[in-house]
């Protein structure tokens, strides 16, 4: 079947960095990479319901490879049949006046500076969420949240990065709304945000205490059910199992 969207491009950088689409996702403590990207796109695959082709460049071998992801889970070498090849940079918009403060953020975070990075970004954060023409649910003020949440991340600072993922994805979700498989009548990179973003809060809550995990444990479920579109998904299994452990903790 020929896959109507064009390579996924990943970057992995180093055990705990990893970019898809050209934004981080998050990759949990103790996780291979490569799990954590075959996670990725496996989800990606069936949220669309088709195959789908993504360019790998793995930075920590020097091995570059495409592979097909089928929406059945299963994966082999090569893209399909007349994928289209990987869209040229799109027409300037102001969408771009964002890129020049956020390379500045990324900038200081791979040089290890991480608090100025995540002072940059609040400020940066908090001069987009009171601009008028542009507000805290803009899609430029949603992207910016979401490196400022991955610098939580970065920080161990996972009740933050789980609380503000989930309030991206809630956003994205209301911006966007539903994103059915099989269906070419959305945003398909708007339609990733909000996959992307429902990912990582799950992946933060993974991380959060057995209070917190506790306190938080069914929110995390309907925000999964209400962003997700497809039922039971593994994310959610996990969740669901973890939740029981700690539920029965407290018991």
């Amino acid at each position: 079947m020929v896959s109507p969207t064009p390579a996924i491009p990943v970057d992995i950088l180093d055990a705990t960095t990893v970019n898809i689409h050209g934004e981080p996702i998050a990759v949990p403590p103790g996780v291979d990479p490569d799990q954590a990207v075959m996670s990725y796109l496996q989800l990606e695959a069936a949220g669309v319901g088709h195959p789908i082709s993504a360019c790998i460049d793995d930075r920590r071998y020097g091995i570059k490879a495409t592979l097909t992801i089928n929406p059945d889970g299963t994966a082999s070498a090569g893209t399909p049949a007349n994928t289209p090849v990987p869209q040229q940079a799109p027409t300037p918009t102001r969408a771009q006046t964002t890129e020049h403060p956020l390379a500045a953020v990324q900038s200081l975070a791979a040089q290890g500076h991480l608090g100025a990075a995540i002072d940059h970004a609040d400020r940066y954060l908090l001069q987009l969420s009171t601009d008028p023409a542009l507000g805290p649910e803009h899609p430029d003020t949603l992207k910016a949240a979401e490196i400022r949440a991955h610098l939580a991340w970065l920080g161990g600072d996972f009740p933050y990065a789980y609380r503000t993922w989930s309030w991206i994805a809630a956003a994205w979700h209301d911006l966007v709304g539903p994103c059915p498989r099989n269906s070419h009548a959305h945003d398909h990179n708007q339609c990733r945000h909000t996959m992307v973003t429902t990912r990582n809060a799950a992946a933060a809550w993974m991380q959060l205490s057995a209070a917190e995990g506790a306190a938080t444990g069914q929110d995390v479920l309907n925000l999964l059910d209400r962003t997700s579109g497809v039922p039971n998904t593994r994310a959610a299994q996990d969740i669901r199992t973890r939740l029981r452990e700690l539920t029965s903790r407290t018991a």
